[in-house]
């Protein structure tokens, strides 16, 4: 069988393309529009897959688009292989990902704070849709607990109060540290509060997740954390 020759096709968007092969490299997809894949498509070998059954969910006219194994090429053929290695290592590489399947969840202690949540893709990310960040991105190695305050605020942030109360007792915590305040034997100091029942609007989770082991449709590339929407 002869190998098709590459034929260049003009309207090819070098950054979008790249977009779709970071995402891919990590896992994921990136959504493009049918005027933004079609060149992309036309390339003689294609330079992307589109899946038209899994659209955007905040833009309905744009499909889920992976990389082939030609993309990078072409990408260094014209040039862009810098533009490629700057996406990779920047902005883009929280991809969202799907297929994936949660390990069990682990007990830890709780959390708190405000976390940094215009960093990652909270805001875009479908019900079942997660992200990953490795362990080796964060200064103490531990991905699950550097992102656990930003877990929390972000399912704050789509909390809504209802009518209904319930009476809870809780850590006394310092307002500046949010450290649980103790005894003076060591034990916490405690209150007991009624707090409106709150209705999540959206709802995420965190798990560890383990380098090399298969989460669904998804092998972790390193040790680390997945956070996931499941509401």
């Amino acid at each position: 069988m002869v190998k098709p020759k590459s034929t260049a096709v003009t309207g090819v968007d070098h950054q979008l393309l790249a977009q779709v092969v970071v995402a891919t490299e990590a896992g994921g997809h990136h959504y493009v529009s049918q005027i933004q894949g079609q060149p992309m498509l036309s390339h003689v070998p294609p330079l992307i897959m589109v899946n038209t059954s899994m659209l955007d969910p905040n833009d309905g006219t744009k499909a889920a688009a992976k990389a082939t194994e030609h993309a990078k090429a072409y990408l260094a053929a014209n040039g862009k292989a810098a533009e490629w290695t700057a996406l990779a290592t920047e902005g883009s590489k929280y991809a969202i990902l799907t297929g994936v399947v949660l390990p069990e969840p682990k007990k830890r202690g709780n959390s708190f704070g405000s976390g940094a949540p215009t960093k990652y893709p909270f805001a875009d990310m479908p019900i079942g849709g997660s992200f990953f960040s490795a362990n080796s991105e964060h200064k103490k190695g531990d991905a699950v607990k550097a992102l656990g305050s930003t877990v929390s605020s972000q399912n704050r942030k789509y909390a809504v109060e209802t009518d209904t109360q319930k009476t809870v007792t809780r850590a006394i915590r310092d307002k500046k540290s949010h450290k649980a305040i103790l005894n003076a034997d060591g034990s916490k100091q405690t209150e007991t509060v009624t707090l409106p029942v709150l209705s999540y609007e959206r709802k995420f989770t965190i798990r560890p997740v383990t380098g090399g082991q298969t989460y669904g449709l998804w092998v972790a590339p390193e040790d680390g954390a997945l956070v996931a929407r499941i509401k």
